[in-house]
């Protein structure tokens, strides 16, 4: 039977607890920026000037409110976590380590969050491109000619009525998913045609 000292191991079950807490809490904000609050950076990148970006339908009053307040608390909840952690590992403790590990955490986990979000804007922005190359391949086939305003309007209607259309079937998600794949795979295809052609 091992024996040890009761209190290395409750430091031990200590270490293990915090790291297992930090873990579940970043797979769990990963689930919640990709799956749930992901409409924040849609709408950072519309209040920066991308007229065609969607916002979902439910995406309003308390429902937003509620999703924003939570995504604060988690990243409240990972910071302290952290904190917690690097002062058990580095054994400094007191006001202004905590107020340093606080802030360097805190530079973490926002640079993590906005960039797990920016996952589903990026997806987005593959979904609008592919749907404006395809426009303008076949208003060139057709032969009309578009001015740029008029164009870039259209683009942007057909963009929002794809996915209001997915978003009103609960599949937005997966319609994202999809054009941003069929984007990606666009591009690829241009891009080895012109290095053929070269």
């Amino acid at each position: 039977m091992v024996t040890g000292n009761p209190l290395m191991l409750e430091n031990i079950r200590y270490q293990y607890i915090s790291l297992g807490l930090l873990v579940g809490l970043l797979v769990f904000q990963w689930i919640w920026c990709q799956f749930v609050a992901y409409p924040i950076s849609f709408e950072r990148q519309l209040k920066k000037g991308k007229p065609w970006v969607y916002i979902p339908l439910q995406w309003k009053g308390g429902y937003k409110f509620q999703i924003l307040l939570f995504s604060r608390a988690l990243m409240v909840c990972l910071i302290a976590v952290g904190v917690l952690l690097l002062t058990h590992y580095t054994h400094k403790a007191g006001a202004l380590w905590f107020a340093g590990y606080g802030i360097a955490i805190g530079l973490l986990v926002l640079r993590l969050n906005s960039f797990w979000m920016n996952w589903r804007y990026h997806q987005q922005e593959d979904s609008y491109y592919f749907l404006h190359d395809e426009l303008r391949v076949k208003l060139e086939s057709e032969g009309k000619d578009m001015a740029d305003s008029a164009f870039k309007s259209l683009a942007a209607y057909q963009h929002q009525n794809l996915l209001r259309k997915a978003d009103e079937q609960g599949h937005l998600i997966q319609v994202l998913r999809s054009q941003s794949k069929k984007s990606r795979k666009y591009r690829k295809d241009v891009s080895m045609r012109e290095t053929v052609e070269t």
